[in-house]
């Protein structure tokens, strides 16, 4: 199989460029690229449909009609390649250089990421990803999401939208062909798309994180997956079990901030960086009730 899936190069050539919008985009550090690789839409034909016998299934209250393999042996060519270049040191130094995160580390095991077919009806309910990744002892810190759909329109549906912490999609991208996302992964970049996919598309998508061996300074997660949204429960029982679970969830998440307050490896500044996080969270949320109020 032919190399050289990504323009590296140009990558390379507009990393100063880049880290600058990476570093004061909204809601959150990202990036948009078009044009991010060098495979021909007719790649897509061999691109597995929704019969693979290596898919694996997911379809729940957050996420629905999804599939997603991070079998590396399973995954065919030209996506094994194009995977491999995305985890060696060529494309890692030019990430590195645009996000301005030193010493980024692939998933060898691919874990959440590979290949990723979402079908009609398909949601993913806005949420931040699982910071820490126990198996491997790593922090997760970016997120490359690459899209592989012709012909695709926000009224397809699927669309990635960023949500700033009142909820409110601030970007919304459209997986067309060759468009690639880079984002920062923490305990405030929430993202997910709301609007179900149209009947008869099948969003096709390469994803895969990057961590870093050393935690980071401000609190940025932990190993659970966040939701912002929980639905509508109807009847006591259901309605009670989503009051204890939101509950629980709240306790756990001060408990993993707590932990990361008192790591000693990270010290005073942890504890500064946190209660800083504080009140920028008050301020935007009394920032968002004033713009209700004036609504």
């Amino acid at each position: 199989m032919a190399r050289n899936l990504l323009n590296v190069e140009k990558l390379k050539r507009n990393a100063p460029d880049l880290r600058r919008k990476f570093q004061t985009a909204e809601p959150f550090s990202h990036l948009v690229l078009d044009d991010f690789l060098r495979l021909a839409p007719s790649s897509a034909d061999v691109f597995p449909d929704s019969s693979w016998p290596s898919w694996n299934e997911v379809d729940d209250g957050y996420i629905r009609n999804k599939r997603f393999c991070f079998d590396i042996d399973r995954i065919p060519e030209p996506f094994t390649t194009f995977i491999r270049e995305l985890n060696e040191p060529p494309f890692l130094r030019v990430l590195e250089e645009i996000t301005g995160i030193d010493k980024l580390l692939p998933d060898p095991y691919l874990f959440g990421g590979g290949l990723h077919l979402s079908g009609p009806g398909g949601i993913l309910t806005p949420h931040t990803d699982f910071h820490y990744h126990r198996a491997l002892n790593l922090y997760r810190r970016i997120n490359i999401i690459v899209y592989l759909n012709e012909d695709w329109s926000l009224d397809d549906g699927g669309c990635l939208s960023f949500y700033d912490q009142s909820g409110e999609a601030v970007q919304t991208v459209v997986p067309e062909w060759g468009t690639a996302v880079v984002f920062r992964t923490d305990d405030q970049s929430v993202h997910g798309y709301t609007v179900p996919i149209a009947e008869g598309r099948w969003r096709r998508s390469v994803a895969l994180f990057y961590y870093t061996a050393a935690p980071t300074s401000d609190f940025s997660g932990d190993e659970t997956t966040y939701y912002r949204e929980h639905g509508q429960h109807t009847g006591v029982a259901r309605k009670a079990r989503q009051v204890v679970f939101t509950g629980l969830m709240g306790v756990s998440r001060n408990i993993s901030i707590l932990a990361h307050i008192v790591n000693p490896n990270l010290g005073i500044p942890a504890v500064k960086a946190y209660f800083a996080y504080l009140r920028k969270t008050r301020r935007e949320r009394a920032e968002s009730l004033g713009d209700g109020d004036a609504c």
